[in-house]
C-alpha cells in the first residue's frame, strides 16, 4: 500500500468519524430539544401531585380528627364506618368540586382562627353534654350556628355561582 492509499483510507476514515460525530450531536440534540419541550408538562405534574398531596394530607387530617373524635366519644370504629356509610357523596362530591378551585391556605387559616376563636367554649360544651337540659343544648346550637356563619359567608363567597 502507497502513501497515497494510506491518506485516501485516512481521509475516509475521518469522514466516517465526522459523519458518526454528527448523527451523535444531532440525536443529542434531538434528545435536548425533547427534554425542554416536555419540563413544562413535568413542572404542572408536578404541581398537580402537590395539590393532591394537600388535598390528601388535609383528608388525612379530618380523618384522624375523626378517629381521635369517635374514641373520645365512645364510638367504635363500625359505628363510624356505618356514619361514613350514610354520608350523600354526591353532596360531597359536589363539595370537593367546589373545594379544588378554592385556595385550601386560605381556607385552612379561616379554620384554624374559627377554632382559635371559640375552641374552649366549644369544649367545655361537649364535656357538659351529660348534663345539659334540651333548651340549654339548643342555646348551644343557636351559638354555634352564629360561629359557624362567617365561614358559611367565606365559603359562599369563594364558590363560583
Amino acid at each position: 500500500m502507497t502513501t497515497e492509499e494510506l491518506l485516501q483510507e485516512l481521509c475516509k476514515a475521518q469522514k466516517k468519524a465526522l459523519l458518526y460525530s454528527r448523527i451523535a450531536l444531532g440525536l443529542a440534540l434531538a434528545i435536548i430539544i425533547g427534554i425542554a419541550c416536555a419540563a413544562p408538562y413535568a413542572v404542572q405534574a408536578v404541581r398537580t401531585a402537590r395539590s393532591s398531596l394537600q388535598k390528601i394530607d388535609a383528608i388525612s387530617g379530618s380523618v384522624n380528627t375523626l378517629i381521635g373524635a369517635s374514641g373520645e366519644s365512645g364510638l367504635s370504629v363500625a359505628e363510624t364506618l356505618e356514619k361514613l356509610n350514610s354520608l350523600d357523596y354526591e353532596h360531597l362530591n359536589e363539595a370537593m368540586k367546589k373545594l379544588d378551585g378554592m385556595d385550601l391556605g386560605q381556607l385552612n387559616d379561616a379554620i384554624s382562627r374559627l377554632n382559635n376563636v371559640d375552641f374552649n367554649r366549644l369544649n367545655s360544651a361537649m364535656s357538659s353534654l351529660d348534663n345539659v337540659d334540651f333548651e340549654r343544648l339548643n342555646e348551644a346550637i343557636h351559638d354555634l350556628d352564629n360561629l359557624m356563619e362567617p365561614l358559611n359567608r367565606f365559603v359562599k363567597a369563594l364558590s363560583p355561582s
